[in-house]
């Protein structure tokens, strides 16, 4: 069971990629950003509300590793980002912010979850309306990285 937010995320990182590769992911580094950079070309945005609570779940990364994925569970990979491609994104997205989520619940509060929006290019900010800084995660899976950003603020 998760002790903090930090081991909760990882073990939902964990859970996920390891279901879609058989391989665990690496945590590199953590860091609270107050940049608003996005970090990798392609970036799932979940809303998070709770009954005191509100915040965001990203996932960001490249389509090279997205690809991956895809050729991994499909059997074939797109050679440009297309629809199919954004879709996959925020199936990934929604399956770790879920499992993070269950763990979420064994701090004594359950979070909704938005439907993700997906954003994609090489130079964009995501603009969090969270007081508090974005704590992001940096995974290597394999020769490439998965970013989950995560922020919660109370609510009065």
């Amino acid at each position: 069971m998760a002790n903090t937010i930090a081991d909760a995320i990882k073990e939902a990182v964990s859970e996920v990629v390891a279901a879609y590769t058989g391989n665990a992911p690496e945590l590199v580094s953590t860091e609270a950003r107050k940049d608003d950079h996005a970090l990798a070309e392609i970036s799932s945005i979940i809303g998070l509300t709770g009954e005191k609570l509100q915040g965001a779940f990203v996932v960001s990364l490249e389509r090279d590793l997205l690809f991956e994925f895809m050729k991994l569970l499909l059997g074939e990979a797109p050679t440009e980002l297309n629809q199919e491609a954004l879709d996959m994104a925020g199936e990934l997205a929604n399956m770790i912010c879920g499992a993070f989520r269950r763990r979420f619940e064994n701090f004594g509060a359950t979070l909704k979850a938005s439907v993700p929006s997906m954003i994609t290019g090489k130079e964009y900010k995501i603009h969090s309306l969270c007081k508090t800084p974005r704590v992001s995660f940096k995974f290597k899976v394999g020769e490439h990285f998965l970013y989950i950003e995560f922020c919660l603020d109370k609510v009065a």
